[in-house]
């Protein structure tokens, strides 16, 4: 999620940049808050098209997966174009493309033309997430700026998420998509604000240092499998209580609620860090995933959605500052935490095409147990890499 990369970038190291001033800082976090809004409020997202369209739920689950993915390749490209283009003609481009996908969608009814709206916001959604996290850098005090950023976004995403329901059933899905290209037009009066680029942290500064390929192939390999697990649950999470018939009212409060959780949950993992390393945090998370994984099996209660929406959340943000951390570990200049960013993105992509691979008519237990599964060989591959560390490194966390 977001969370993971907000921590990631802020662990980045790299020669000295300008600072961003109090303008650029809020042109970076609304721009890379509208990039990230669709991972953020995935479950939503997939109402929404969902009342778009008469896809089912397994098409619904490709549409995101496509949308995610797009947005995942766009990141990679960025990797390169951020040391070489103007950020504030990068960011435009990105919200055009925000723009033009969103309209899109609300005029388009088909699995194919949706898939293709999708496609082109997810690109756009990329390249305004990298800039974004470039901009967000060159704060003097990167780990603020990121925190400001990691709050407003879960703050947005849960008001979104709870009014969703409620806007969708007044005005209709094709609003809000066209609302949220109307929102991403006017953000572009913010790009002024943003510093002009380029910059060289990624492709200049002191020489090469060895990279810790056992924790550097753990870190990424665990983060990849990590968020196929969380975006095969998360993205399906209003799909399931609406099979078990759960007012859409409710369900909205329940992700809402539940992004507010997510606050909670990074909080612990910096409380924790400190005095437990990342270890027991990493375990403790899991086993609150796979709580919250066990109340969506079978028919599912309005109190038990909540429930489990609360601990997904807490867990999925108690973890991602860790993993993080883990990749950050693995290379002092950050190349990996960059690299983790696409990797992260890309396994959150393929989560909702996992579910809908294995999902037969409603019954979401499969996805689950297997969503479970992965999350247990993602956590087991990240704490092998952290022990291999730390024998050869006796001093590292």
């Amino acid at each position: 999620m977001p969370a993971v990369e907000v921590m990631s970038m802020a662990d980045v190291k790299g020669p000295a940049a300008p600072g961003l001033d109090a303008r650029g800082l809020t042109a970076a976090v609304v721009l890379g808050t509208l990039g990230a809004l669709t991972i953020m409020v995935v479950p939503g997202f997939v109402m929404l098209v969902g009342g778009q369209s008469s896809l089912d739920d397994r098409q619904l689950g490709f549409v995101a997966s496509w949308d995610i993915n797009a947005s995942a390749a766009a990141i990679g490209l960025a990797t390169f174009l951020i040391a070489r283009c103007s950020w504030r003609q990068l960011a435009a481009i990105g919200l055009t493309l925000i723009v033009v996908g969103n309209v899109l969608t609300a005029a388009n009814h088909t699995y194919t033309a949706i898939v293709a709206a999708r496609v082109c916001s997810g690109i756009g959604e990329g390249l305004a997430i990298a800039v974004a996290f470039a901009a967000l850098g060159r704060a003097r005090n990167p780990d603020r700026a990121f925190g400001i950023y990691l709050v407003v976004g879960l703050t947005a995403s849960a008001a979104i998420l709870t009014a969703l329901p409620l806007l969708a059933s007044r005005f209709g899905s094709a609003a809000v998509f066209e609302a949220m290209a109307a929102l991403s037009l006017l953000s572009t009066a913010l790009l002024p604000w943003l510093p002009r680029g380029t910059d060289p942290s990624f492709s200049q500064g002191e020489a090469a240092t060895p990279i810790s390929k056992h924790l550097a192939a753990a870190g990424l390999i665990g983060v990849f499998l990590y968020f196929i697990a969380q975006g095969a649950v998360w993205s399906y999470f209003e799909r399931i209580g609406a099979a078990s018939g759960i007012e859409p009212a409710l369900i909205g409060e329940a992700m809402g609620v539940s992004s507010f959780a997510g606050v909670g949950g990074a909080l612990a993992a910096v409380a924790l860090v400190a005095p437990c390393g990342r270890r027991w945090p990493l375990i403790a998370s899991g086993m609150i995933s796979l709580a919250s994984f066990g109340l969506l099996r079978g028919h599912v209660s309005g109190t038990e959605l909540m429930t489990a929406g609360i601990l997904f959340n807490f867990a999925w943000n108690m973890a991602q500052p860790l993993v993080s951390g883990v990749c950050s570990d693995a290379d002092c200049r950050g190349r990996i935490v960059v690299a983790m960013g696409c990797i992260q993105t890309v396994g959150f992509g393929i989560g909702p095409a996992l579910t809908a691979t294995l999902l037969h008519g409603r019954d979401y237990g499969a996805p689950l147990w297997v969503s479970g599964a992965v999350l247990i060989v993602s956590l087991i591959v990240i704490l092998g890499g952290i022990r291999a560390h730390a024998a050869s490194q006796p001093s590292a966390t």
